[in-house]
């Protein structure tokens, strides 16, 4: 009896020691992989292995697959807009397996099967849409913005749907897409500061333009004015330029001016203090 107990601890030990465990986190999935040593045949056991510990042999891999919904960020440098704008974009895709059917997606699709099947077709979708309208649209206007997220993720999602029909299930479900608002370039960021600066400068002048026209027309209408008084006194324009005169330096209440006086023809020019 003894002997029988010690023989069943040396099995026992020897199948331990040829044992390894797969142990999945909360919101993970295990997938075993077998590769018998001699006898049995190998492959994905299509049975996953959740939250907890479960012992296999040395000979079995696994894989661990995340479950919760996961961000893939795909960053888009010179996306054209509908008038050859270059733009930038950070965008995201967010993807979740399905339930229990992580074993499905390694065996038909591998561990890489995000940059194998869905990362080209989803930042060539984007371009698509982004290509469809303006910059302002696509910089400013948040409707365009969620459509063209709404637009995406149904067109991703029935890709899934068609790849899996004709290629083997992808069990994949599309949680979210964020296209997020266009990013000009640095060349773009310079074209539109040349254009802005362009635009403040024509403004500037624009504005100068209109207060010299302004100042000329008031010029005219104190002429006209000035005319009528001068006619309404009934005096010389020598006269009326030293009554001007003398009302200016009235008006400046004791500052220190110079006046030019043309009465005698000698443009003398006084300084006068009141």
């Amino acid at each position: 009896m003894k002997n029988f107990f010690i023989a069943g601890l040396l099995c026992l030990s020897v199948l331990l020691s040829g044992c390894t465990t797969v142990a999945p986190e909360a919101g993970e999935e295990g997938v075993k992989v077998h590769k018998p040593w001699i006898f049995g045949t190998g492959g994905i056991d299509m049975t996953p292995v959740e939250t907890g510990l479960e012992y296999t042999w040395l000979s079995t891999d696994y894989v661990i697959v995340n479950m919760l919904p996961r961000a893939y960020d795909e960053d888009l440098d010179d996306a054209t807009s509908n008038d050859n704008t270059l733009l930038d974009f950070n965008t995201q895709i967010q993807l979740q397996v399905k339930d229990n059917k992580s074993p499905v997606l390694i065996k038909n699709y591998g561990v890489d099967w995000y940059n194998s099947v869905i990362k080209e077709v989803y930042r060539n979708t984007v371009r698509g849409y982004i290509s469809k309208y303006g910059p302002f649209d696509l910089m400013s206007n948040r409707e365009v913005l969620d459509s063209i997220n709404l637009f995406v993720k149904n067109d991703i999602q029935n890709y899934i749907s068609l790849l899996s029909s004709k290629q083997g299930e992808l069990p994949i479900d599309v949680v979210n897409v964020v296209v997020g608002r266009a990013i000009p370039n640095e060349r773009q960021k310079a074209e539109m500061d040349a254009t802005a600066a362009a635009t403040q400068a024509k403004r500037t002048e624009e504005s100068r333009r209109e207060m010299l026209v302004a100042r000329e027309a008031a010029e005219r209408q104190r002429a006209i004015a000035d005319k009528a008084y001068q006619e309404e006194l009934g005096l010389t324009t020598d006269q009326f330029i030293q009554l001007r005169a003398w009302e200016i330096i009235k008006e400046k209440n004791g500052a220190n001016i110079d006046v030019l006086f043309n009465a005698d023809a000698t443009n003398k020019m006084w300084n006068v203090r009141r």
